[in-house]
């Protein structure tokens, strides 16, 4: 196992209060990764021959981090990548613009001007487009990420329409984790057949000049862990180390209509132990190798599913795995990160 990019939260707090965002569920103190510590983790990569990015992400919005050009600057040897909700100073634009190879903005309150959000993100993307005429740059590749629901899903077009305006040829979608009770209904995929989902997504591939990856529209029984497959890695702000987005912190899910509480689990923290010791060590490895080998039950199709109170959490699956990643939704290729 090489880990070959790391995700670094520099924040998880955000200058947007979205409705569908992680926050409002969670249990987490929010606050910034602290300089000196970031310090100690790019001291640490040394260690990760295979390293080749370093990717800031994470629930909050990166920019909003204090000192967001000197992190930048700090890990400048690395190939940079980001998600972002675009809503940033020209200052902030124009470090990613010269800085990062590749930029992901999330779009999904685009359609709605609440919070003044539109045109913010339109102010955004005129810089990036001129920062490209201007300097007839290939850098940073610029895509959005959208998460579809079945209410968004006619305002999808409008963003395309709007990335071929700009220029920008990639296009991330991913469906709804329904994070409350009132959104368990909106989800655009299904454990059976969905005609409906197949049609809309030959629609959007009628917009063949934009590179669009797509999450699936119904259950398959293929399950891989990006995270673990592509040798990826997760530092939260307080430099706890995580397998992955989902177990990063604590909140409430819906899986297919059932609350699920997911459990935050940390495999260690850099502030005590090397990155290095953190994957080598027993308790990461021995979770590697069931993840990768798929030696996990799959809830989500399981039909003693009813009267399982093993699926209120993600503490235990039934093969004993702590933590359990039975019915996780990313490795069904619903639920997607950039």
């Amino acid at each position: 196992m090489e880990i070959k990019r790391i995700y670094i939260e520099l924040t998880n707090r955000c200058n947007l209060d979205c409705e569908m965002c992680f926050r409002h569920t969670w249990d987490t103190v929010e606050g910034d990764i602290n300089l000196n510590l970031l310090k100690s983790i790019r001291e640490q990569l040394k260690e990760l021959p295979a390293l080749e990015q370093v990717f800031f992400g994470g629930i909050g919005e990166p920019t909003v981090h204090p000192q967001f050009k000197e992190v930048v600057e700090l890990f400048a040897e690395y190939e940079l990548l980001i998600t972002s909700n675009g809503i940033m100073s020209e200052d902030n634009a124009k470090i990613l613009c010269e800085k990062f190879s590749e930029v992901y903005f999330s779009a999904d309150k685009y359609h709605e001007d609440t919070q003044g959000v539109k045109n913010q993100l339109l102010q955004t993307f005129e810089r990036f487009s001129d920062y490209h005429k201007r300097t007839r740059s290939s850098t940073p590749k610029v895509g959005v990420a959208y998460v579809l629901t079945r209410s968004n899903s006619a305002a999808l077009f409008d963003i395309l329409n709007m990335m071929r305006h700009y220029g920008f040829h990639r296009l991330s979608l991913s469906h709804l984790m329904p994070l409350a009770e009132k959104d368990k209904d909106d989800i655009f995929y299904t454990r059976y057949e969905n005609p409906e989902g197949k049609a809309f997504l030959e629609k959007i591939f009628t917009y063949r000049d934009i590179k669009i990856n797509i999450p699936d529209m119904e259950l398959k029984t293929e399950r891989r862990c990006a995270f673990i497959d592509k040798g990826y890695i997760y530092i939260n702000a307080g430099g706890e180390v995580m397998s992955c987005y989902r177990l990063a912190n604590s909140y409430d899910e819906y899986v297919f209509g059932s609350k699920k509480r997911v459990l935050k689990h940390s495999f260690g923290n850099v502030k005590e132990k090397s990155l290095k010791e953190i994957i080598e060590g027993k308790e990461y490895q021995n979770f590697w190798n069931v993840v990768y080998n798929n030696q996990y039950p799959s809830c989500v199709d399981c039909d003693l599913r009813g009267g399982c109170s093993l699926v209120e959490d993600t503490k235990y699956d039934c093969y004993f795995n702590t933590p359990s990643c039975a019915d996780c939704l990313w490795v069904r290729n619903f639920i997607r990160c950039p």
